[in-house]
């Protein structure tokens, strides 16, 4: 639960700073799940880790009804309150933890999960709860950052000193073989892409120790990565669509 509690203090204390974020609010992949979702006939979805709930606000438009779930209570609030204020009314809103979800077997038609999968302790257990609550031929559809096979270019270590509720940044290998545990068929990489963002601004939405800050800004100086630098940071992307 120590690492778990640290996601909720983290998001407790940064949330608002998602609801605006371009990368959450605008990114392209939001385009790409709501057209996976219009091509087919979907009628209940779940968006696990929902954080200022675009992804759910996006899927009550296809839909016929969305659970928007998060472990965070500022998150899930904030995610809430967008909806009233949008007008959106087939959406419910729950708090809970991916790796046990509150529901039965077979439950939604589409699960979705975006830009937040780093962040779970046990992401297998996630991965097999989010294929437990899918129907019969239900699509999975996480977007998440992923590493180089070699694993050299210290994303995770540059991440944790910004994000203490970071865990951890897999291979596209590696996630693949987590699909396969989970018994998920019909396993593609969607879309693969780099995010670019200003160095700056994706520091201090994590509210980091100004310790921590400067531990990041001596990694910048010292290793030379050419993934980061002084003025942006260039996360590789990836997103899966998975079938039951």
């Amino acid at each position: 639960m120590e690492e778990k509690d640290r996601v909720i203090r983290q998001f407790n204390e940064t949330s608002d700073g998602y609801l605006t974020s371009n990368v959450h609010a605008k990114g392209k992949d939001l385009a790409w799940i709501g057209e996976i979702v219009q091509n087919v006939k979907r009628k209940k979805a779940l968006d696990v880790a929902t954080g200022a709930g675009h992804t759910a606000l996006l899927l009550s438009q296809s839909v016929d009804y969305v659970v928007a779930m998060d472990i965070t209570p500022n998150m899930l609030q904030l995610a809430e309150s967008q909806a009233k204020e949008k007008g959106i009314n087939n959406i419910s809103f729950t708090l809970g933890d991916v790796e046990n979800l509150p529901f039965v077997n077979e439950t939604f038609d589409a699960v979705t999960c975006r830009i937040a999968a780093h962040h779970f302790p046990n992401l297998l257990k996630a991965v097999e709860e989010m294929h437990r609550v899918l129907s019969k031929d239900g699509v999975l559809i996480i977007v998440d950052n992923y590493i180089p096979e070699d694993n050299s270019n210290m994303i995770n270590t540059i991440e944790k000193l910004r994000d203490p509720s970071h865990h951890e940044c897999i291979t596209l290998s590696k996630w693949k073989e987590l699909f396969n545990k989970a018994k998920f068929t019909n396993i593609k990489c969607y879309q693969k892409w780099t995010s670019t963002m200003n160095l700056e601004e994706w520091v201090n939405r994590a509210k980091p120790t100004i310790e921590n800050k400067t531990k990041i800004n001596e990694l910048i100086e010292k290793e030379n990565l050419n993934w980061i630098n002084k003025k942006e940071v260039h996360l590789e992307k990836v997103m899966w669509v998975c079938t039951k």
